[in-house]
Order: structure tokens, then sequence, then C-alpha cells
């Protein structure tokens, strides 16, 4: 029996896009990536590059090369649908990213279901709602973005399933990764204090720009780390299985959870989460997840010397990748994935 091809459409966040393929294979379908690697650009002649150059100095065009990469990137990826002919679906992440021309042509090359999952909320890239149209289902996942009487459907994030989780080697108490933001700075600084004031180890990973790794320092105790580089998210999932409990601080641009949520819940990993909204998921237990206020740490060390508290076998397979997919692109059976109310 054929392997069903789908074409992968998304970010280069972290390199998840090839956890996610690896993940699509170990569920059995072929996979074709559309995904657009910043570190692989090449510039297509000499007179691409000086073109550039003229537009950045002299027509005082700052987005040039940006510009001329989504040119190239459109072609690669017409040249890629030539080569490949058909595909059963196409999952697309962020469809923003994408012309919505180009979208329709990748549509007319999709024998079944073409979906889009829009996993930074609706607002946050407002370009996506020129695209909503061209897709056979889509998905938000903050719940404040499910349209009552639109075509909106639910979904969160999910946890890979495959390769089997290694966690027996434990390197800190607690592990994040995340790009610094103003808002959440100071909470993050605040754990740091706390945690050396308990003798508590951290694997605290901020990520901030070049230009502002100096500022950034001035805002971070030192046993919080800065890089301004982004990790691979394979490494990420490795540094998560190493430690015993993972942190997740919340981005104020919106309330759908983060991956640090499923992380935890698929490597039985207790979480200390800002987000209060976590606590409406059906996999919540509060011996496995403590919603911090941000301030007082009242109730922490109960929390910490409590056992985990093994989730229910199909609530928890519920998020692993599997499921989610079979879900995602309408693949019976599967158990379908809600939201809690907004």
């Amino acid at each position: 029996m054929n392997k069903p091809t789908v074409f992968l459409g998304m970010p280069d966040n972290m390199g998840i896009y090839r956890s996610i393929q690896a993940n699509l294979e170990h569920h059995g379908f072929n996979v074709i990536h559309l995904v657009s690697d910043p570190r692989t650009f090449r510039y297509p002649s000499l007179s691409a590059r000086l073109g550039v150059k003229f537009r950045k100095l002299v027509l005082r065009d700052k987005y040039a090369k940006q510009k001329l990469q989504a040119a190239v990137f459109h072609q690669n990826i017409l040249s890629t649908l030539d080569a490949a002919g058909q595909a059963d679906y196409a999952l697309f992440i962020r469809g923003d990213l994408y012309a919505p021309e180009l979208l329709a042509e990748i549509r007319r090359r999709i024998r079944r279901t073409m979906v889009n999952y829009q996993w930074d909320g609706m607002n946050r890239y407002p370009d996506i709602w020129q695209t909503v149209s061209k897709f056979d289902r889509f998905y938000v996942f903050d719940p404040a973005d499910l349209q009552p009487n639109g075509n909106f459907l639910p979904l969160t994030n999910f946890y890979f399933d495959y390769p089997a989780a290694q966690t027996d080697e434990t390197h800190a108490d607690f592990y994040f990764v995340g790009s610094h933001l103003p808002q959440r700075s100071g909470v993050i600084a605040e754990f740091g204090h706390q945690a050396r004031a308990h003798g508590w180890t951290l694997d605290f990973n901020i990520v901030c720009a070049a230009k502002e790794e100096k500022a950034c320092r001035a805002l971070y105790p030192d046993n919080i780390k800065l890089s301004t580089l982004t990790s691979d998210y394979a490494e990420n999932l490795q540094h998560a299985a190493r430690a015993k409990v993972l942190v997740d601080f919340k981005t104020p641009i919106h309330n759908g959870l983060s991956f640090r949520a499923f992380e935890a819940l698929g490597y039985r990993k207790k979480l200390i989460t800002t987000n209060t909204e976590t606590a409406k998921y059906d996999f919540y237990h509060p011996d496995n997840i403590f919603i911090w206020d941000g301030e007082t740490f009242d109730g922490i060390d109960d929390f910490l010397k409590r056992p985990y508290h093994e989730t229910a076998p199909e609530i928890r397979e519920k998020y692993s990748f599997g499921n989610w997919i079979r879900y995602v692109l309408d693949i019976p059976p599967y158990q379908p994935i809600a939201l809690p109310e907004a």
C-alpha cells in the first residue's frame, strides 16, 4: 500500500519542522516540505546581490533582502510542486507566510485535504485573514479566536511520541527556553532569584537579539543563560527530558498553551506555569501543574514534594502527535481535541 503524501509548510522555528517531518514519517506519511530556511538562502546571481545592495543603500529599502528571499522561496516552491506532482494532504502551520495565490496553486494539487494551524493567535500575524478561505480545515489554539458562527476548529499543540523519551538522567531542577519579552522579563528574573535562594539548579535559556544582549544581561540574574542564537528544537527536547520540572512563562500575545505544557505531559514531568488557562484543560491536575502568580512562592515547596499523578491513558494519548495528526487531517480513528471556553 502506498504511503499518503503530505506537503508540509511552516516557519523554521528552532528547526521544529524537522521533528514534525520525522514524526509524520514515523506515522506512515511521505513528506515533502515547503519550509523556508533562511540559513540556506543563496543569492541566485551576482546581479541579484548587487540589486539588493542598491535598494538598501540608495533606495533605503531595509527589507530588500527579505523581499528577494520571498521571491526566491516562491519560485523554489513552484519547482518543488512541479517535481512532486500531486499530494494527498497539505499541512500548514502559520499559513500567513505563504501568498494567497501560492496557496491556491498548492490546493489544486491536493487530492484530499489542505489544512492550516495558526499556533500564534489570529491577530499576531494579521495577514492570515487573507488566506483563511484557501484551506479546507482551519485550526486555532487560542479559545478567544474560536468564532461562534465561524468555520474555525479547535486545536492545541502536542507532544512528540517519536522517538520514545529517555528520562532517566537528570541535569537540572528546572528547565525553560524562550525569547526575551520585556513584559515577562521581571517574572523570569524573580524565578531566578528565588531559585538561588532555595538552592535549585536552573537550565534557563533566554534568546535575545545581539544588539540587546548587554541590556538583557542586566535584567536577568547570572543563573539564567542568554544567547543570541536559537537552539534546535530536538536539542530543546533533550533538555526537557533531563529536567525534574518544566517551567512556562506566558507570552502576553495570546492565551493558548505553549509546547511546554505538552512536553511536560509527554515526558510525565511536573510543570510550573504563569498561564492560568492551563487549569481549564482536561490533563490539568494540581499535583502535576502549579499555576504561579509570578510573585509569591507560597505552595511551590509542597507542590514539588507531592508525587506525580499519572494522567489517564486516553487523555495523554489525545495530545500525542499520532492522535493530533489524525484529528487535523480527519483520518479516523482519532479523539477530537477541544478548547475550553474563553
